[in-house]
């Protein structure tokens, strides 16, 4: 990101290319056979993921909701559901990693990026610009606590 703050749109979507970026990682050292490194690199990129959610979840989504009112059938809505279902598959990539079972990570995964690309698209197109604009008052105090939120949940 460049010296200027970060809109809220390219904040967000900042950490999708770098779950993104750290996903190839793990590809990468599990198609090289090296299971120290997938392991390393399957932690940083679980926990670059869990921690987006949360930071959605948590910070960014209640923030919408408040200001706009859309909750119960509203796009945060759909939004935690498709984090609950990526958290599963992430549970079960997870156990396979365990298991030094490298190639049905990768399976999931591929299953994961589906779901991860379809996610990205409605939160980068939809959420995010509506977002900033219910939200643009707000953002500086936003981003400052997003930044302060921790780095292991």
């Amino acid at each position: 990101m460049s010296d200027e703050a970060p809109s809220l749109t390219d904040y967000f979507t900042f950490g999708h290319r770098s779950c993104d970026a750290q996903w190839a990682d793990v590809e990468a050292a599990a198609d090289a056979g090296k299971a120290e490194d997938t392991a390393r690199a399957w932690r940083r990129f679980e926990a670059s993921l869990r921690r987006h959610f949360a930071q959605e979840e948590e910070i960014l989504f209640p923030a919408f909701e408040q200001t706009t009112g859309m909750t119960d059938a509203g796009p945060t809505f759909v939004m935690r559901s498709e984090h609950t279902q990526m958290r599963g598959l992430l549970d079960q990539m997870a156990a396979a990693l365990e298991r030094g079972e490298a190639q049905e990570l990768l399976d999931l995964g591929d299953t994961l990026l589906l779901l991860i690309q379809q996610h990205n698209q409605k939160e980068e197109h939809m959420l995010y610009p509506m977002s900033e604009q219910a939200l643009a008052a707000r953002w500086d105090a936003l981003r400052e606590e997003l930044d302060r939120y921790p780095t292991h949940s």
